[in-house]
């Protein structure tokens, strides 16, 4: 008879092991969707570079996003044309992915870069003139 009276007990235990802890129910959805931003890269409409290796591009809908190259990237500050191409061979770049770009011509220089974060209004307004896009 005790075997019969501790077997709910053991299942009840056992499920709640598979509950979701307090960690995983304190995250904000809005908070996820907003820390991962995409754009398309043909809505691309202007760029500036503040070094060899910081670019700012301004996209159709204004938004403004920083892309950082995994090094020095030659002739960034002086690129009169740019191209992004993601390395999953789809149009879409999110914060975060990394991506090919091409400075000038391509085959002019390539180099390896991530996108970097959606910049604010004030981020945006902060930046020195030479480099807002």
């Amino acid at each position: 008879m005790r075997l019969v009276s501790t077997l709910p007990l053991l299942a009840i235990a056992a499920l709640a092991g598979c509950a979701p802890t307090g960690a995983a129910r304190t995250a904000n959805p809005n908070e996820q969707a907003s820390a991962r931003t995409c754009f398309r890269t043909m809505n691309v409409r202007n760029f500036r570079a503040e070094d060899w290796q910081t670019l700012y591009v301004r996209t159709s809908a204004q938004d403004v996003f920083q892309i950082q190259s995994a090094g020095v990237c030659k002739d960034l500050d002086s690129a009169i044309a740019i191209e992004l191409r993601p390395l999953d061979g789809f149009s879409n770049l999110c914060t975060g992915d990394f991506a090919t770009l091409n400075v000038g011509s391509p085959g002019h220089s390539t180099c390896r870069v991530q996108i970097g974060k959606r910049l604010s209004a004030e981020e945006i307004a902060a930046l020195p003139s030479r480099v807002r896009p």
